[in-house]
């Protein structure tokens, strides 16, 4: 499995609200048009930056800090030629004359993408199925 990690600032003179919201609201809908029925693409994951901290040195005490990124998004497919298909489709190029409208795009590197690789060791990922909402949900 391929997983890629997207992470960007939310547009200047926009809260954080109205970018999420435009995000759901409109980009997810493009994301849909441009994912769906492409084999091998398994699901788009978004993260929104609620508080960032740091620790200083290695020591446990937490420093809150302003964030580098607002929000991340995780784009998970079977392997590299489906990624490398759903990539190549013409609907994606919506996608991308749609981020002026919740991203910083006047900034060098306004997009940072990451090809990761997750392994768990212990435990379960919470199960998205299940009736708890994302911010129901307490992770230790």
């Amino acid at each position: 499995m391929i997983k890629m990690r997207f992470g960007w600032r939310d547009r200047p003179g926009m809260t954080a609200e109205e970018c999420e919201a435009h995000y759901r609201s409109v980009h997810m809908e493009l994301a849909r048009a441009g994912f769906d029925g492409v084999d091998g693409f398994i699901a788009v994951a978004y993260e929104r930056v609620r508080s960032a901290a740091v620790n200083d040195f290695n020591r446990p005490e937490r420093r809150e800090v302003v964030p580098d990124f607002d929000a991340f998004c995780e784009l998970y497919f079977r392997d590299a030629t489906s990624m490398q298909a759903a990539f190549a489709r013409p609907q994606l190029a919506a996608m991308f004359e749609d981020h002026v409208n919740f991203m910083d795009t006047e900034i060098e590197s306004n997009v940072r993408i990451y090809e990761v690789e997750e392994t768990v060791f212990f435990g379960a990922r919470p199960d998205p199925t299940s009736s708890a909402s994302q911010s129901e949900r307490t992770v230790p």
